[in-house]
C-alpha cells in the first residue's frame, strides 16, 4: 500500500526511485519551467523532492517538481519555505498529478506527503531558516499555520 509508511526503508535505507520517467509528463502538464524560479529548463533538468528525500524519503508525485540545476543544487536537502510547499500541494496541481499517476502507474502519495509535511514543520523550532529560492531563506513561522499543517 502506497500510503503505509516504509518503516524498514526508514531504518535500513531506501533506494531512490528513477525519477527521469516523470520529467516528460511534468513538462507536458506544467510546462518546461523550474518550479522554484520559473527559468526555462533544458532537456536533462533535475527532478527535485520538495520535502527533501533525506528527511522524508517520499518519491510520490506530490513531492516531486521540475527544477533547474541552480535551484536544485542550492536547495539541496534544505527544508523549503512554507509558500513552496503550499504551491506543491495546491489542489489544481494535485489533480493534474492524478492524470500523470494513472499514465505512469506511479502513486501521488498525496496523503503521505501531507502528513509528512505537517509533521516535519510542526516539529521545527520557531525561526529555523527555510529555503525560499536561490541564495534566499526565510525564518519559519507557524503561528498562523497553513491548511496543510492544521489538517494533519
Amino acid at each position: 500500500d502506497s500510503d503505509v509508511p516504509d518503516v524498514a526503508g526508514h531504518l535500513f535505507g531506501r533506494e531512490r526511485a528513477v525519477l527521469q520517467a516523470v520529467r516528460a509528463p511534468y513538462k507536458e502538464m506544467f510546462g518546461p519551467h523550474c518550479f522554484y524560479c520559473g527559468i526555462h529548463l533544458p532537456s536533462d533538468n533535475p527532478i527535485d523532492h520538495v520535502l527533501p528525500w533525506s528527511i522524508v524519503g517520499i518519491d510520490g508525485l506530490a513531492n516531486l517538481v521540475l527544477a533547474c540545476r541552480r535551484c536544485n543544487g542550492d536547495k539541496s536537502n534544505a527544508l523549503p519555505a512554507m509558500s513552496l510547499v503550499e504551491r506543491a500541494l495546491d489542489d489544481q496541481r494535485l489533480s493534474a498529478l492524478e492524470e500523470i499517476a494513472a499514465a505512469l502507474q506511479w502513486p501521488t502519495q498525496r496523503e503521505r506527503v501531507l502528513a509528512a509535511a505537517g509533521g516535519v514543520y510542526r516539529g521545527q523550532p520557531a525561526g529555523v531558516p527555510t529555503w525560499s529560492g536561490y541564495r534566499r531563506s526565510e525564518r519559519l513561522d507557524i503561528s498562523f499555520p497553513p491548511w496543510w499543517i492544521s489538517s494533519t
